[in-house]
This record gives structure tokens, sequence and C-alpha cells, in this order.
């Protein structure tokens, strides 16, 4: 046998080799998967002798610094490799960000955007050539700034202008706060965690620099968001969710409802109110001496034909004062307290018809601890807000991404002119529905039947909140999730066509929903995850892993986690032909050998989550 008949015989078994060890894969899988196992079974590290890797030069990352909210920061890097490049990559926190060469001159882009947690990052640039060679440039860094506190020394911008010289604050920390003057502990505050206490101008330097604080914040306040209304409202052209409905009315689903109190002395709210709770008095007995909570309170639980769901019951939660205002604090410890005794009471939905003063640049306290009440199995309903007609005018909470965010309309179905528009700093569509909150009849407070018309957002939370309820009567196992899902596919669009800034997915439309959940549930359903495959279950450092899932629904996105013995990596995955298979690759180079889980997480797109995990082995570099 001459030499060129040996090298052929020793690449065809080296070929068949190779395609035995690789796994079988159906022809109807993944077409991008089996494409790059052909391509890299065909191409066979040609260029095996070459060991040189790829030169990396003139990065850039363009804006360096960014806040919350701001458009993303571009990556620039010239990369050059004889042998040609299989992948360029920027690694930011954690985050693996595809660089590409668009223009074929050698300049690979990426993007980095600003929704990662304030922090200074490193910029890892990963380049890995055809021959399996690898370049790392760690030169660059991106720096995310809180909104809030754009210098970065860890106290709000607003609070260093603060002319006062003692100020209600919350310092957010982990439970050390052993250098703050005697007497200054404040109040805990859980779900952050955090303290809420009062404290001097020129000592937010000294509790900043303390070990554990990641944060102080000024204690703002907030206020109910409706108001005196007007005339009896005209027949609703839109589904009313107040109407009779036999079978269906909230029996055994419990509300807390956050706001000024409830009368139970009114006869639409008797035998309603299971528990009482304070903040403001501590007064032991329900009450309200603004009459705001009264009004939501029977639009909720009413009797009458007030409330949407009469068979609900109600934990009354009093934060708010006469005036309708309280601090922020005075509503986390609500909420606190409402995670303490919700199985007590057997809560599942929570009615907040309260907000910010004024929109709100980037995300709060609040609303992070509005997502965590949902991340605990909590329906919130919030107030978008009444600070329209401006776009970008959502009020904190509502635009916390897990919560359902209610704007208001009139009995025909359109906006009211002072309810608040999105989008939020994110970038994500606000309110979620809308609802009638115009000229709304309910209780009156300090009547025994007495009515009163109010307007706002505040009139439109307790009616999805009553909706909510509804829901869960007929399907007791639905997640916060689910129950967005159901209320927003189900709503009858308005405005212009989709979801829109103004009316969200538009008016809800409870009759639809119930009809839908009975003759089309697989299209109210839940996104899922059906599987999660790897091209090879071990591998040595540099050879690279392709990551499949299976997935079916109204997807968000879907990223693979590469969770190792010293390191993380989030990978974004893609449906490169839209047959509901989404792929991954994970370039191994420069990680530790030992054992993995490959974890595949599933985000949809009205806050529901999915995942699986595969074992992975990682040896050392041959």
């Amino acid at each position: 046998m001459n030499s060129s008949s040996l090298i052929c015989a020793l690449l065809l078994a080296s070929l068949v080799s190779l395609a035995l060890a690789m796994p079988q894969y159906n022809p109807l899988e993944n077409k991008a998967t089996v494409w790059f196992q052909k391509e890299y079974n065909n191409y066979l590290r040609p260029s095996s002798n070459d060991s040189m890797p790829p030169v990396i030069y003139s990065v850039s990352v363009t804006p360096s610094v960014l806040k919350t909210g701001d458009p993303r920061s571009e990556i620039n890097a010239f990369v050059y490799d004889s042998v040609g490049l299989e992948m360029v990559y920027a690694d930011v926190g954690s985050r693996m960000n595809l660089m590409l060469d668009l223009d074929k001159d050698g300049r690979y882009t990426g993007y980095c955007g600003s929704n990662l947690p304030p922090g200074n990052y490193k910029v890892t640039i990963v380049a890995i050539d055809k021959a399996g060679n690898a370049a790392k440039d760690e030169s660059r860094s991106i720096t995310i700034r809180d909104p809030n506190d754009l210098n970065g020394n860890g106290i709000e911008d607003s609070l260093e202008r603060e002319r006062a010289r003692d100020m209600k604050v919350i310092v957010l920390h982990d439970g050390n706060l052993s250098g703050v003057a005697s007497g200054q502990g404040g109040e805990r505050l859980k779900i952050l965690p955090g303290s809420a206490m009062t404290v001097s101008r020129d000592s937010l330097e000294k509790i900043s620099k303390i070990k554990g604080v990641k944060g102080i914040y000024k204690d703002q306040k907030l206020k109910v968001l409706g108001a005196q209304g007007g005339a009896s409202p005209a027949a609703s052209s839109v589904d009313d969710p107040r109407k009779k409905r036999e079978s269906l009315t909230g029996e055994g689903v419990v509300v807390a409802l956050i706001d000024t109190g409830a009368d139970p002395n009114h006869e639409v709210l008797e035998g309603k109110i299971v528990a009482f709770k304070d903040f403001v008095n501590n007064q032991s007995a329900p009450y309200d001496d603004n009459g705001h909570g009264t009004h939501c309170a029977s639009l909720i639980s009413g009797d009458d034909g007030i409330g949407v769901a009469p068979g609900s019951r109600l934990v009354v939660v009093k934060v708010m004062d006469r005036d309708g205002a309280c601090y922020l604090s005075d509503a986390l410890k609500a909420l606190d307290w409402c995670l303490e005794n919700k199985d007590r009471y057997g809560i599942k939905v929570i009615s907040f018809s309260v907000g910010g003063e004024s929109p709100n640049e980037g995300s709060s306290l609040l609303d992070e601890a509005c997502n965590k009440m949902v991340d605990e199995g909590l329906v919130m309903c919030v107030a978008a807000g009444n600070s329209g007609p401006a776009p970008s005018s959502i009020v904190v909470p509502g635009d916390a991404s897990k919560v359902i965010t209610v704007g208001a309309i009139d009995s025909s179905g359109s906006i009211f002119e002072q309810s608040s528009r999105g989008p939020v700093s994110s970038g994500e569509i606000k309110p979620d529905l809308v609802t009638i909150g115009v000229d709304v009849v309910s209780a009156l407070a300090g009547s025994k039947n007495g009515l009163s018309s109010m307007s706002g957002t505040s009139m439109a939370v307790p009616q999805v909140s009553g909706a909510s309820c509804i829901l869960l009567e007929a399907q007791s196992g639905l997640m916060p999730a689910d129950v967005k899902r159901m209320l927003l596919k189900t709503a009858d669009d308005l405005g212009r066509a989709g979801p829109d800034d103004v009316y969200g997915y538009g008016a809800l439309n409870l009759t639809n929903a119930l009809k839908s959940a009975q003759t089309a549930p697989e299209k109210l359903s839940a996104p899922v995850l059906e599987s999660v495959k790897l091209n090879r279950n071990e591998a040595h450092v540099g050879d690279p892993v392709m990551i499949e899932a299976s997935a079916i629904g109204d997807l968000k996105a879907i990223n693979s986690n590469i969770i190792g013995p010293d390191r993380t990596l989030e990978i974004p995955m893609d449906d490169f032909d839209g047959n509901g298979i989404y792929s991954a690759r994970w370039e191994t180079s420069f990680w530790t050998p030992g054992d993995y889980q490959v974890q595949v997480n599933l985000q949809g797109r009205f806050g529901e989550v999915d995942f699986r995990a595969v074992p992975f082995r990682l040896l050392a570099k041959q």
C-alpha cells in the first residue's frame, strides 16, 4: 500500500470511529445541531498541527458605564487567526454574548445589556479557532449603575441632595448593622432584607461603609390611586367583571387588601373580613377613616352585585393613613406581614391600589418586594398609576415584571386620560391589561348601605383581584403566572393591534377567560420544556459541547446554564429553524475539569418558569 492509500485508509478509519462515537440523531431533530455535527465530523480539525491561538487586539467597550434601563453597550475586538475562527464571544457577568464579524473585516461586535445588577464586571473575550486553539482577553470592564445611585457610593442620590438633618431611609443589608448608632437600628424588613430607620444626614456615609450594607435608599411616600368620581356610568360596552355568575363567586379564596382599611358595618361587606391588621393606629377592630379601602374591598367581595367575587373573603391590612398616604417602609412591612400570615389565613391574592407619587426611573425596592411575593405563590394585582397620559408614566410597583399591572378605561372602552402608560425602564410593555376604572360605583364608608363613585386605576385593580379569585375557585391549582396568562391572553384587544403601552393586552374579559379554560384549555396552557440533550456526556477541555432543548408555548427566553466547580455561565439558546428546538454551543476552553450540571431554564412570556438539568463531566485536556 503506497503512502497516499495509507493516509486515505487512516482518514476513513478516523471518520468511522468518530461517527460511531457520536450520538445518533433522528433526521427530524434540530437541523442546527445536525449541521454542526456534520461540519465538525467532516472538518476533522484539519489543521491539527496548528498550535497557535487566535490573536485578540484593539478591544473596546462603548459606553463602559451604563445605568440600569440604558440602551446596551457595544463590545468590539479585532480577532485574527490563520486557520480561521470558529467562535468569538464576550463573557460579562457570567453571561455569554456572541460576537460576530458582519463586515468580514476581522472586527467582531457583540452587545451587553444594562439588565445586570449594579456593579463592576470584567469583560472576558474568548476566541476559538477551527483547530481548537483558544485565546482570551480580559483587558476591559463595564460598570452598571443603579439609576438612583449614579455615583455608586451606596447612597441614593436624592438623599445626598436633602437638606434636612434627619431623614427616613431604608438600608438594605445582610443583618450586620453593628456600626449604626444606638437607637437607629430601626424596624427589620424581611422580604428584601433590610431595615427602616431615621438617621442623620451626617451618618449616611458611615452607614454605607458598614460591611454587609448594600445600599441606603429614601423611604419615599406612596398614595392611594383613586379619587372622587362623577356621574353614574353609562351601560358598559366591554365585559363587566361584576356581572353575576351563578356557579362561581370566588368561594374559598382569600384576598389581602393593602389599603386604608375597610368598613365592616357596610351591609355589602357583612361577614367578609376574616382578619385585620392596622399598621397606622394599631387598632384591633376593622375600620376605614378614608373610604378608599372600603370602596376597593367591596369591588372584590361586596354583595348585591358590587363585587366581582362575592364569595371570597378579605384580610384587610391598613397601611394608608386617613389622607390615603404611607411610606415605602410601611408598604414593605405590610407585605412582610402578608407573607408571614399567608398560610394562617389562606391568602392567595393581594390587591394593592397604592403607588408612587410620580414615575420612578428604574426599578425600586417595592418592585423587588412585589416580585418576591409572586415568587412565594401570591397573585399580585397593582395599579398602573394616575400619571398619564404621558408615556413611561407607570408608577411603582406597577413596573414590577411579575405582577399584574392594571390600567383604567371607561365603560365605552376608552382609556382613562390619567391612566399611566408604558413602557417601563426595562422596555417591557405595561400595563398588562385594563378594566373599568372611571365613575365606578361601590360601597361608601361610614354608611349602612350608601354608595359612592370613584375614578382611577385604584378602582380597576380590585376588579382584577376579584377576577383572579374566580379563576382560582374554578382551578384551585393555578399559580400566579397561570392566572396572569389566562387573564392577559383572553383580554379584548383595544387600541392598536396586539399588546401596547396604553391598554396592555386589552380589556379584562372574565367571561372569555372562563369559557376558554373550558373549551380550549390548550390555548391557555403554560409553556413546557420537554427535553434537554447533549451531544456527549463527557468531553476533554477544549472540546465543544452542543446543548439542545425542545420547548413549546409562549416563550420569553431559553438559556442554558453551565454550573461548574468554580464558575457558571449563562448561554442564550436560539431556535434557528422555528421548529421548537433550541440550540446552544458551549466552548469548554479555559474551564476546570470536574463534574458539571448543564441546566436549561425556560422563561415564559407571563412569568412561568421551567427547567431541566443533565450531568456532564469535563476531563483534563488531552
